[in-house]
């Protein structure tokens, strides 16, 4: 705002009038002569200046003997203003200032007015520290490690708390030392730094009184100057106050002014009873400096002494350290701490002032020392840093404000400075306990935080319940880009950006706006994502949208901190986002992006190139184990999943985690599971999974009868498959978009009868019509699918290259003049023509490849056609495509032209005829490499090929150094054996072509064992003259003893060189190839499962219509666009057209909660590996000690030492697949399942502590008590388990049990939501750990009993119908029934019933336990039923799992799957008629809504399900933090 770069016209020329007339000066209207004056030049007025220095228009009156301020002193309009153009300094930096009275201050409204100038006129930004640097006027000595560390510290501390510096302004003293200090950082044009200084002993001042109106910008010199008094103004000052008091050549005339100041900005910047922070700072300083420093202390603001740095500030550190503290009581009879010097410390201190100040007068000392008593009993707010302190300087300004910090100061400033200073525990200790910031000020600090990457303190402020949707605007947005550090990889790119292309060189910095930073996202991405910064909408309305909040803050904070390469943080804000998986996959792009660049820099810095990529790698774990997670834990709902995989955001722009995943090359979530099982899913079809390949084949080779008679396909409902059309090719299934929660619940019962597989998952009966695929849906079906088209597609490629070969070999055409009717064409069926009818199938055939390559081109992921042509070109293939199609294409023009010939000015008449054979073996040779590619749809073929792509880029680099080596040899031996080569010798020239084979191809030809030993000979003979002739030149050379040593030397450079390449170099290469092949082969399988994918891709796109017949397809297609096109009924594509909200949000809580597990889980295991590593630790010393006091007696017979992990008495160690529960932590395992006695009996549980719990700590001394219910025991139906599991019961549990009783078949899910659980001699174990009872105790089967809770919830309103809401967020109240057997309160729900689907049993049991629809008349039992089945159609479940219950035993527990049904109206459940019946089986004798807004104790583990409900929901969450803790670690053995 007032930077280095401020252009002149910052002042408004609007502001002069105001200024002219409300910020007057002073000057001197009468000249009086002082006697006393010793001015050689001539007359000295009594106001210090010479006559000549006076205003015009003043008055010269000789009679006039005595001069008075108030008589010859007056006030005058302000003229003396504008801006401060150092002529010494590069000119942009610009500083304001502005010539004012002294007395300004002395009324209200001349304080309200230089007020007005700061904030309106000069516009400076709110401060929330003010820092009075006072100390020595004139230069001094300052020891070069103190002045450093002052310098670092005061501009750190004013950056981070937007701190006002004030200074006396001149370019002396300490005034320039804290200019030097501001100007010596990046952000020093940043902070407001105001020198107060006396007009009237600036030297030069007459440059800044011109009157020019038209002239703002004055120009100052501060190297020469015709007046030897005074002080020039600093150059690094941001502002200057030019205090006038009619006075010239008299220092501290601004003293007052400032003081008066400094208590006017205190005061003005009050936040209620909160006046801001301020400190004064010491440094040097003479007298006066005691006094400022004790004035400043008695307003209550903190003063801190540099000692060290020079007399006043080395007196008073002296005075503190001989100072002793103790104990007073102030004005207030308060006790207080103050420090009192003895009478000999006060001897000593005396000799420190006399050594200070020399020439000092006796009662000036008493003066000093009065005042340094006075200093010593404000002990709080005086505070000395010394240079052998530990502590930085900004770590001491921050403790002395926190230390200092009087009653009615705001503690944001110390606040600020913690964050600056990293200092969690003093926030914590000191500064949040006795605070309490507004919403503006959270989000302040939190900005602050996240500018100077403070993880620590972003997590203290989002823990504070701040709104991050308030927060984060896309103005706030912005200015954290443009205040991202030059030190940062993107730094460049950004800049670059911003100055469209002109790069950082400028040194007006440009502002970076979101558009840019959407410009590189879109670039990093390769134009895949289409940022919603970039669209139309957002530059067209770029200013409204400056406080627009973001929908997600979460997912674009991510972005933010990958892009300043803050790991911690961006974690830290994934950890809330709305997207998990699509975030982590974008930030892993991002940071490749940035390890790239960064690789690509002259200066490389590998360690940070290393650190981005193992960041990006950690993001990509992330995403891949969040849709694990998902995957695993909603294997059996198959819809979910999908819908997470397929659904398309427009955040994201567009695109769904599948083309996310391929934009951003993550290989390993590309190989995940449930990515792998979609793609499987495209890759058959509608074909059943269970057909073999070879069957697909055979059915394929038969047309019609195949597909007909031998494949199986997936059942379908009433509606078609989407992808039956072709124009819904590539959109999601809209069964999957209108899913509601039958669909979703009736999924979770996958495999049961009754049930039909479908494209879209498992889906119950009743909910669709299944029926068999038509005749004509089984072949569209079957010819539609990827597999079929690929093995068509490889049977017509394996044809075409036949063909080829056949025409390039054996029927080569003739030429034109055998081309006629009366030649014998027998076997050609084109005879007459120019082309074989082979070659014409051959045309057919690539001109049919076209069409496929541009629809490859037009469907790349990328928005414009040169990043669809740059994604297309990456693949190696894709370029044999497009060459193998021009050579074809130019061999088949060339033919057509042969006639034409070319004369080749040396070699004659050139024909095309040969030019076209030459251009189709080239075709060829790339079709025939490019039948590589259908091989990478096999599992064990697919890495050999990335396999050979790999080792052809190390080959690159083998030839590169073989070439040296080739090139030295092959030079210095044809040297040797041809010296007289262009000399005068008859058998020694040779033509240029021979002497580079004998360079180049010779040298090449040893390597592979092509010698040619006495060839070589021959050639040296050659090659050297004769002895004895006479035609050779004089300077030959000759074939004599010379000539014999050049054939040596070339034996040993022969030598030489095979040494190095056959056999260094060879086994380099052979080294080579093997790290490549180890590399590879580790990670074949996500190689061949990325290959896959793209050939599945591929191929779901290919035309159903083999190569060529595709052209008619191509045609059609074309013929009916243009007609569309014609007619107007084409339309364009909305972004917005395919997003459903509620999909949308459905998918972002299903991510939501699987990262949450996820997270669990992680830490789960972080957990155990530290207890375990503790435990064996533990168990080692442990067996040392034991065989340490055993002594020699403890050794075998045979001498040996015991193996201490088989002691006796030591617990055996969990297998490496030990259950979740040993990560939980002690008296929060099993709370409820082991309270006695157990519920409705007076059963006593057996005892268990906690650290007996889990199974997998041995427990010999545990005896559970037996108790299975009488009532349960003694029932015999269908219902209920026998009382003892024998052979003959034939439970098969971790199974869906079927069984047929009186012609009825029973269908009972034995199965876990958390997997398979054991079974110890037949009886199933309670996967989550003792409970001190054995059998069934009151429940009807052994294992899991299964269960289904209904949370109907709607906000919570007042008497007015508006939402109440507390901490900023609404409140949620839900249907409660209390459970009277308990007697807590519960949600409404209850156990499953044999073939009962948990839809129905969520139905049933709340329509029991909360609507009494059992005690109703048989008419309002049915409405209510239809008021069910209408209401609860949309939900989300929010758990499913364990229920730490109190009636689960060792052998039989209870499972349930909690969803909630929200009316957001509040119209839709009120119609329900809430009412109990006692007596039922339940206990349940009362219901009502019941607000979430306290702590609530419910029955089991309903508490943490409610919770998990207002999550989803945004709601408020009223459970304590210690409460939520305990049920997070609890839910982390779940």
């Amino acid at each position: 705002m007032f930077g280095w770069g401020v252009a002149a016209e910052y002042v408004k020329r609007t502001d002069q009038p105001w200024i002219q007339k409300n910020i007057p000066y002073k000057i001197c209207h009468t000249f009086v002569a002082n006697p006393t004056s010793n001015n050689n030049d001539g007359a000295t007025c009594c106001c210090g200046a010479e006559e000549n220095e006076h205003e015009p228009g003043y008055t010269k009156d000789l009679a006039i003997t005595e001069w008075s301020p108030d008589l010859h002193i007056r006030r005058h309009n302000g003229t003396c203003f504008g801006k401060i153009k150092f002529v010494e300094e590069d000119g942009t930096h610009q500083p304001d200032y502005v010539r004012i009275s002294d007395d300004m201050l002395n009324k209200k409204s001349g304080t309200m007015r230089v007020m007005e100038l700061l904030e309106t006129r000069w516009r400076l930004p709110k401060p929330n520290l003010l820092i009075s640097v006072t100390g020595g006027a004139q230069d001094f000595h300052c020891p070069p490690e103190l002045e450093k560390r002052f310098k670092r510290g005061l501009a750190k501390a004013a950056k981070s708390t937007d701190a006002w510096i004030t200074t006396g302004g001149t370019n002396t003293g300490v005034m320039k030392l804290v200019g030097e200090a501001v100007r010596g950082t990046s952000f020093g044009s940043q902070i407001v730094t105001i020198g107060v200084a006396t007009w009237g002993i600036i030297k030069n001042r007459e440059q800044l009184a011109v009157t020019n109106e038209k002239k703002i910008v004055k120009d100052y010199e501060t190297k020469e100057s015709r007046i030897r008094r005074g002080a020039f103004l600093d150059p690094n000052h941001t502002h200057f106050l030019l205090v006038d008091n009619g006075k010239q050549y008299e220092y501290g005339g601004e003293i007052k002014f400032r003081a008066a100041l400094e208590q006017k900005i205190s005061e003005r910047y009050r936040e209620g009873n909160y006046t801001l922070p301020q400190i004064c700072i010491l440094i040097e300083g003479g007298p006066n400096s005691i006094k400022t420093l004790l004035e400043t202390v008695k307003l209550g603001n903190p003063g801190l002494v540099i000692a060290g740095s020079g007399r006043s500030a080395d007196v008073l550190a002296e005075a503190y350290r001989l100072s002793s503290p103790e104990e007073a009581i102030d004005k207030n009879g308060d006790k207080i701490t103050i420090r009192v010097l003895s009478e000999v410390n006060t001897e000593d201190l005396n000799v420190v002032v006399s050594k200070k100040f020399p020439n000092m007068r006796p009662e000036d000392k008493d003066k000093i020392h009065r005042e340094i008593i006075e200093l010593l009993s404000y002990d709080k707010l005086l505070t000395i840093y010394e240079l052998n302190d530990s502590k930085e300087f900004d770590l001491a300004l921050l403790a002395a404000l926190i230390r200092g910090n009087k009653e009615g100061t705001s503690s944001l400033a110390s606040m600020k400075l913690a964050i600056t200073w990293d200092r969690p525990n003093l926030a914590h200790s000191l500064i949040l306990p006795s605070s309490k910031f507004s919403e503006k000020e959270k989000s302040d600090l939190l900005r602050i935080a996240i500018v100077q990457n403070k993880p620590v303190f972003i997590k203290m402020m989002l823990e504070q319940d701040l709104d991050m949707k308030h927060f984060l605007t896309h103005e706030m947005l912005a200015s954290l880009y443009n205040e991202i550090d030059n030190t940062v990889v993107c730094f460049k790119t950004l800049r670059k950006m911003s100055q469209g292309g002109q790069g950082i060189k400028n040194k007006v910095k440009a502002k970076l706006s979101l558009i840019h930073i959407g410009m590189l996202l879109e670039e990093i991405l390769e134009g895949t994502f289409q940022s919603t910064f970039t669209c139309k909408e957002f530059k067209d309305n770029e200013l409204d949208m400056q406080s627009k909040p973001f929908e997600n803050p979460y997912d674009v904070m991510v972005f933010y901190a990958v892009f300043v390469e803050s790991q911690e943080m961006a974690k830290l804000f994934w950890e809330r986002s709305r997207t998990p998986i699509a975030t982590g996959l974008i930030a892993c792009k991002i940071l490749k992006f940035l390890a790239e660049t960064q690789r690509n820099r002259l200066k490389r810095d590998e360690e940070n190139e290393r650190k981005l990529l193992e960041y990006a790698g950690e993001f990509e774990s992330l995403a891949v184990g969040v849709m694990n997670q998902t995957f695993k834990d909603r294997n059996h709902q198959k819809e979910l999943w999908m819908e997470v995989l397929l659904i398309k955001h427009r955040s994201l722009g567009n695109l769904d985690l599948v083309q996310l995943a391929c934009t951003t090359e993550a290989s390993n979530f590309i190989a995940q599971g449930a990515v792998q099982t979609l793609l499987t899913d495209i890759w058959l079809g509608q074909i059943h999974a269970a057909q073999h390949w070879v069957k697909i084949f055979i059915a394929a080779c038969i047309p019609i009868a195949g597909p007909l008679f031998l494949m199986r396909y997936t059942k379908i409902g009433a509606s078609s498959d989407p992808d039956l059309d072709g124009q819904n090719k590539g959109k999601e299934d809209p069964g999957l978009k209108e899913m509601d929660t039958q669909f979703e619940l009736a999924a979770l019962e996958n495999g049961k009868e009754g049930e039909v597989e479908t494209d879209g998952g498992q889906i119950p009966e009743e909910m669709i019509r299944k029926r068999k695929l038509t005749t004509w849906e089984k072949l569209l079906y079957f010819y539609n699918a990827p597999c079929v088209k690929f093995q068509y597609h490889v049977v017509m490629y394996l044809l075409f290259l036949g063909i080829f070969i056949y025409t390039l070999i054996f029927a080569r055409p003739n030429k034109k003049d055998e081309y006629n009717e009366d030649k014998n064409t027998d076997g050609d069926w084109m005879s007459g023509s120019k082309y074989s009818g082979y070659e014409i199938y051959l045309v057919l055939y690539v001109i049919s490849t076209i069409p496929i390559e541009i629809i490859q081109v037009v469907e790349q992921v990328p928005k414009t056609i040169r990043m669809k042509l740059w994604q297309y070109l990456q693949d190696l293939f894709n370029i044999l495509d497009v060459l193998g199609i021009f050579c074809f294409l130019g061999g088949f023009i060339v033919k057509a032209f042969g006639d034409i010939t070319f004369t080749v000015p040396t070699s004659g008449p050139l024909e095309l005829q040969n030019a076209h054979h030459l251009l189709m073996i080239l075709s060829f040779l790339m079709y025939s490499v490019r039948l590589i590619q259908l091989f990478r749809i096999n599992s064990n073929m697919g890495p050999k090929i990335i396999m050979i792509g790999k080792m052809m880029i190390d080959l690159f680099f083998f030839i590169f150094l073989m070439i040296i080596f080739l090139i030295g040899y092959g030079v210095c031996a044809q040297a040797l054996m041809n010296p007289n080569q262009g000399l005068h010798n008859p058998d020694s020239i040779k033509s240029n072509g021979s002497i580079v084979w004998d360079v180049i191809f010779r040298p090449y030809l040893h390597v592979f064992g092509e010698l040619d030993l006495d060839g070589m000979y021959d050639e040296l003979q050659r090659g050297h003259c004769p002895v004895g002739d006479e035609t050779c030149d004089a300077d030959t050379i000759k074939h004599d003893p010379t000539g014999q040593v050049h054939y040596y030397l070339v034996m040993c450079l022969l030598f030489v060189y095979l040494m190095f390449v056959n056999i260094l170099l060879i086994n380099l290469l052979i080294a080579i190839f093997s790290k490549s092949y180890e590399d590879i082969q580790a990670d074949s399988d996500i190689v061949w499962k990325v290959q896959r994918s793209q050939m599945i891709q591929e191929y779901k796109d290919f035309p159903i219509f083999p190569l060529p017949l595709s052209l008619l397809y191509h045609g059609y297609t074309l013929v009916l666009f243009l007609f569309k096109s014609c007619m107007g009924l084409c339309r364009e594509d909305s972004l917005d057209e395919d997003i459903d909200e509620t999909a949308i949000y459905r998918v972002s809580m299903i991510e939501a909660e699987s990262r949450e597990e996820y997270q669990s889980k992680m830490e789960g295991e972080e957990e155990m590996s530290t207890s375990s590593a503790y435990r064996d630790l533990k168990n080692e010393l442990d067996a040392i000690k034991t065989m340490v006091r055993q002594g020699p007696a403890s050794s075998s017979s045979n001498g040996q030492t015991p193996n201490p992990t088989n002691l006796p008495d030591q617990p055996p160690r969990p297998p490496p697949t030990a259950s979740k529960l040993t990560k939980t932590k002690p008296l929060r395992v099993h709370m409820d399942s082991r309270k006695t006695p157990y519920p409705g009996s007076d059963v006593k549980r057996f005892i268990l502590s906690d650290e007996k719990v889990s199974w997998f700590v041995r427990y010999p001394e545990y005896l559970p008590v037996d108790y299975t219910s009488p009532e349960i025991a003694d029932q015999t139906s269908d219902m209920v388990d026998p009382a003892e599991i024998t052979l003959k019961t034939k439970i098969q549990f971790n199974k869906i049990n079927y069984s047929t009783v009186n012609n009825k078949q029973w269908t009972i899910d034995r199965t876990s939501h958390h997997g398979k659980y054991n079974v110890v001699d037949g009886i199933p174990q309670n996967p989550k750990g003792r409970t001190g009872v054995i059998g069934r105790g009151c429940l009807q089967r052994w294992g899991p009993n299964h269960a289904a809770d209904t949370v109907v919830t709607r906000w919570h309103r007042d008497d007015r119908g508006e939402i109440i809401k507390i901490e900023g967020l609404p409140v949620l109240e839900f249907v409660g029934i209390f459970r009277q057997a308990f007697n807590e309160w519960a949600i409404p729900g209850g156990r499953c019933k044999p073939n009962e689907r948990i839809f129905e049993t969520i139905k049933r049991e709340f329509s029991e336990e909360a609507l009494a629809n059992l005690s109703r008349p048989a008419t309002e039992q049915t409405r209510i039923s239809e008021m069910l089945a209408e209401h609860f159609k949309l939900g989300i479940t929010v758990y499913k799992g364990y229920v730490d219950d109190p009636r689960n035993t060792d052998n039989a527990w209870i499972e349930t799957i909690a969803v909630n049904y929200h009316d957001s109206t509040g119209k839709s459940f009120s119609k329900f008629p809430l009412q109990s019946r006692a007596g039922m089986e339940s206990g349940s004798v009362g219901v009502q809504w019941i607000p979430i807004d306290h702590n609530l104790d419910l029955f089991a583990n309903h508490e943490w399900i409610i919770e998990k409900v207002c999550y989803h929901r945004d709601a408020y969450n009223p459970i304590t933090e210690p409460k939520r803790k305990e049920t997070q670690v609890w839910m982390t053995g779940l």
